[in-house]
């Protein structure tokens, strides 16, 4: 590999890494799996936008706008959001939304594929969702805020999401744990580590220089 692309080299490593910690490999599992590839979104992240006082939005950003992944980071959760509009006593919204999309018992154990919705088909069923809410329950929001920043200061998964997977299907990317009265996310290690190396090329291919100017809105504040 050139030395133009040790980017994608060093990022390599590091997910290569972390899929043997989440396997048990020294005794570790899915946090340290979880602390290591976040961190390295971390990196790239930085050295595309670097400052102070940025961490969420530009870890955000990096997600959503160069990210060529699929499922998109943008990708909305249709659990949490629905959970999430019911503590914002938007009930008429959740039960529109639940109807639609969750026409099932609490009990069946759903994945990301089953259920989860761009923002455009969500305000097609739903145009009264604010956007900003919309976007709390993205992928890429939940993954800083429950499990990059949760496991950083806490060493546990944040409110909404969960460190072990329901489901025993294979290749997903991601998947809902079933508590007594709500939905918990898990993102699976082996998709994040792929998000960060294709990532990492694409910056590697990429004919900008970094640093990026900075947008003049960011996207989960608002940006088209």
């Amino acid at each position: 590999m050139s030395s133009e692309n040790w980017r994608t080299r060093w990022v390599t490593d590091k997910c290569n890494i972390a899929l043997a910690l989440e396997s048990g490999q020294v005794g570790a599992g899915y946090s340290e799996a979880a602390i290591l590839v976040c961190a390295t979104l971390n990196a790239l992240a930085a050295e595309v936008w670097p400052g102070r006082g940025l961490d969420r939005v530009r870890f955000v950003e990096l997600l959503i706008k160069m990210t060529p992944s699929s499922p998109s980071p943008a990708t909305i959760s249709v659990p949490l959001l629905v959970q999430h509009l019911r503590t914002e006593s938007l009930t008429a919204e959740a039960d529109t939304l639940a109807r639609a999309l969750m026409p099932f018992g609490s009990s069946l154990v759903i994945t990301g594929s089953d259920v989860d919705k761009s923002e455009f088909e969500l305000l097609s069923i739903c145009p009264a969702i604010p956007v900003g809410l919309l976007r709390k329950n993205s992928y890429a929001c939940l993954l800083y805020e429950d499990v990059r920043s949760s496991y950083a200061h806490e060493y546990r998964p944040g409110g909404r999401a969960d460190s072990w997977p329901m489901t025993m299907l294979q290749g997903q990317c991601v998947s809902y744990v079933n508590k007594v009265m709500e939905r918990r996310v898990h993102f699976h290690i082996e998709w994040l580590a792929r998000i960060a190396v294709e990532l990492a090329k694409s910056i590697d291919a990429s004919d900008a220089t970094l640093p990026l100017a900075r947008p003049a809105t960011w996207w989960i504040k608002g940006a088209p």
